[in-house]
């Protein structure tokens, strides 16, 4: 479009006399500069533009990341709390353990000296009883050290 008002000016300028030429020369020449001051002023504030852009780019960027270390915390948090829970429950299972065995040695001991008091029980008997009581403390033992491993970690 600009080079068709161009040409039709420059036609009419040849038509035109000397005044009307210079006056129309001027016009276009006026016009032609408008154009090149509202683009370079258009440049400038897009480049202001753009540095506010990226500061606002900027702004945004840290605001995510700091997000997402948030985000990351929590999850670490949740997941260490998770651990603990587990420790506990471990941590519970095995006293519960330790007590159930206490309790089975508790009573072989009882029928092993009921057993001796009555005379009801043979040498065999007594032996495997006796076994069975030392299998259970070793047991018990064992259970103590793993809760005392589950401690030190909780």
């Amino acid at each position: 479009m600009f080079s068709v008002f161009n040409y039709i000016v420059i036609s009419h300028v040849i038509k035109c006399n000397q005044k009307m030429k210079k006056i129309v020369l001027l016009v276009v020449f006026m016009f032609v500069c408008s154009f090149g001051i509202a683009q370079s002023d258009t440049q400038e504030t897009s480049t202001e533009v753009t540095i506010e852009q990226e500061k606002e780019m900027e702004q945004v960027r840290k605001q995510v990341e700091k997000a997402e270390a948030e985000a990351k915390k929590e999850k670490k948090e949740a997941a260490e709390k998770k651990k603990e829970e587990k420790l506990k429950k471990q941590i519970n299972s095995k006293e519960k353990s330790i007590s159930k065995e206490e309790k089975q040695i508790d009573k072989l001991k009882n029928q092993l000296e009921k057993g001796k008091l009555k005379g009801t029980l043979s040498p065999v008997d007594i032996q495997k009883i006796e076994d069975k009581v030392a299998k259970s403390q070793m047991k018990v033992m064992k259970e103590q050290e793993k809760l005392n491993k589950l401690n030190r970690k909780l």
